[in-house]
C-alpha cells in the first residue's frame, strides 16, 4: 500500500529498525507525517501530520483541517521522505499476528520484503 503526502520539511523522521511509530521517534517536530492506525474508524488508515501533544495524546491534523488526539503507538512513520517533501508510507500486514507494520526504506527496497512484523520475526 503506497500513499503519499507532501510535507514542507525534509528533516522529519522515517521508519528505522528502532523507530516505527511516533512514540519511538526521539525528536517529534510539528508537521511530522504519520499514518493513523488509531481506534477511531473514521480516521483509521488516513495520513496526517503531528501537531503537538495534549496530555498523553499526540494531536494529528488531517488534510480536511480536523485535529484529533491519538496514542503515539498508533501513529506509524513514513518509509521515505523524498527531496520534494513527499512522504511515502509502506504498510504491510504481518502473516503471523495479522497486525500492520511499516517497512523501513531498506526493507522496501530489498529483493524480498519481510512478511512478518519485527516482533514476530524475533
Amino acid at each position: 500500500m503506497t500513499t503519499a503526502q507532501t510535507v514542507s520539511d525534509s528533516e522529519f523522521g522515517c521508519t528505522s529498525e528502532t523507530q516505527r511509530t511516533l512514540k519511538d521517534l526521539r525528536v517529534k517536530r510539528k508537521g511530522q507525517p504519520v499514518y493513523v492506525l488509531g481506534h477511531d474508524e473514521q480516521f483509521k488508515g488516513q495520513e496526517g501530520v503531528f501537531e503537538s501533544f495534549n496530555v498523553r495524546l499526540a494531536v494529528v491534523k488531517f488534510a480536511n483541517g480536523k485535529s484529533v488526539g491519538f496514542d503515539p503507538l498508533d501513529l506509524l512513520l513514513p518509509c521515505e521522505i523524498h527531496e520534494n517533501g513527499e512522504a511515502y508510507f509502506e504498510i504491510r500486514y504481518c502473516e503471523q499476528c495479522d497486525q500492520v507494520f511499516p517497512l523501513t526504506a531498506r526493507e522496501f527496497w530489498a529483493e524480498q520484503e519481510p512478511t512478518t512484523c519485527p516482533e514476530c520475526a524475533l
